[in-house]
């Protein structure tokens, strides 16, 4: 059984936007590298061109997987956008990112996005906050049947 895990850090900020074509996910993850980020907690708001994303199936109750990649074909804005940065069991950078959008006539739609398929449309604009002496890794959990994070110092 996975433990709950916290503990208190200095931190400081990072405040950015991408430009107009540049991938949501793709463009933060530049951003970390840029400025040597491996762990973090990632806000944004904006707008994209469309929106990629999935969500988690279920079965009797007990989450095992996620679903098909859904499309929103629309311009969308991006109302609210938050994940943690961290690094997979290869030690690549990745972001697990969830977040909402709101179409021109006001449909929401939400989920677990994914990398390639979120340009932005205007601009996003976007805030990581970093602890100092953090690492997150991200990996995959025999118990509960997704990859999760876990913090350390």
């Amino acid at each position: 059984m996975r433990q709950n895990h916290s503990f208190k850090t200095e931190s400081y900020t990072i405040y950015g936007s991408l430009s107009q074509g540049q991938d949501l996910m793709e463009g933060i993850l530049k951003e970390c590298r840029k400025h040597h980020i491996t762990s973090g907690m990632v806000s944004s708001i904006g707008s994209l061109r469309q929106a990629g994303y999935v969500l988690f199936k279920a079965e009797n109750g007990h989450p095992n997987g996620y679903g098909n990649e859904l499309t929103v074909s629309n311009p969308v804005e991006l109302v609210n956008c938050t994940g943690f940065i961290c690094e997979d069991e290869n030690e690549e950078l990745d972001l697990h990112l969830h977040g909402t959008v709101v179409e021109e006539d006001g449909s929401i739609s939400a989920g677990h996005f994914l990398k390639g398929k979120n340009p932005t449309l205007i601009t996003v604009e976007f805030a990581i906050v970093c602890g100092k002496g953090v690492q997150a890794s991200r990996t995959f959990d025999e118990n509960l049947g997704f990859r999760v994070i876990n913090f350390s110092k």
